[in-house]
């Protein structure tokens, strides 16, 4: 840990950071003709970005992100609320105009896997009301996973938590990402759900989604 620095996340992190998310998943995978396959780790981040409060991030020496863990808070006042709210339409007024000029590809397969964006977030939030706060992007890079450092963001997210009188957590993934992480730190399965793409592209259905739950120990 002597080269690699916590930190909470500013702007001039975001590339950094979509460089993060584009080593983790492949989330462009589904878009076709696309001149930048960036703009859509742009987009999700920029999502991630907004409701969040908890904002923790891992920097090497060189500035290079290594691990970030986004949180909210479910239980906001009316005035945050809508400021977030804007800013939603602001992501989403960007989105609907690199759509307009090609950058995401072909338009009706951008806007189906956009629609599938979408979807999948309501259905790992559907119960969101249950809990205090819920994790929305946790990554560690790649070349450093068994080094402690999910084990590492994760204690730090719960002070937060103990510190902001948050008695409840959840997070929603599917089995392509490795969710034994969350078991093994006492998070348990809330719920299980079919996501948009196991719908879509596969004749058979699957509870591929899964929703897991902490109650913040105290």
């Amino acid at each position: 840990m002597n080269s690699l620095f916590f930190k909470r996340y500013e702007p001039s992190y975001f590339d950094s950071c979509v460089s993060l998310v584009k080593a983790t998943w492949n989330l462009h995978a589904g878009f076709e003709a696309i001149t930048d396959d960036e703009l859509v780790y742009a987009y999700y981040l920029k999502m991630c970005l907004n409701w969040n409060d908890h904002l923790d991030i891992i920097v090497d020496r060189q500035e290079n992100v290594k691990g970030v863990l986004f949180a909210s808070k479910e239980k906001t006042s009316f005035i945050k609320e809508l400021f977030h709210i804007r800013e939603d339409r602001k992501i989403n007024k960007w989105k609907n105009q690199k759509l307009k000029q090609g950058a995401f590809g072909e338009l009706k397969q951008a806007q189906r896997e956009f629609a599938r964006f979408v979807q999948n977030d309501k259905l790992g939030e559907q119960d969101a009301e249950l809990f205090d706060s819920e994790i929305n992007l946790f990554i560690v890079s790649p070349e450093l996973k068994g080094k402690g450092l999910g084990r590492m963001l994760m204690d730090r997210y719960m002070v937060y938590c103990k510190n902001n009188d948050i008695e409840s957590t959840f997070l929603w993934t599917d089995i392509e990402c490795d969710y034994f992480f969350y078991q093994k730190y006492g998070f348990k399965i809330h719920k299980k759900f079919t996501s948009e793409k196991i719908t879509v592209d596969h004749v058979d259905k699957a509870d591929d989604g899964m929703i897991f739950y902490l109650e913040i120990p105290t």
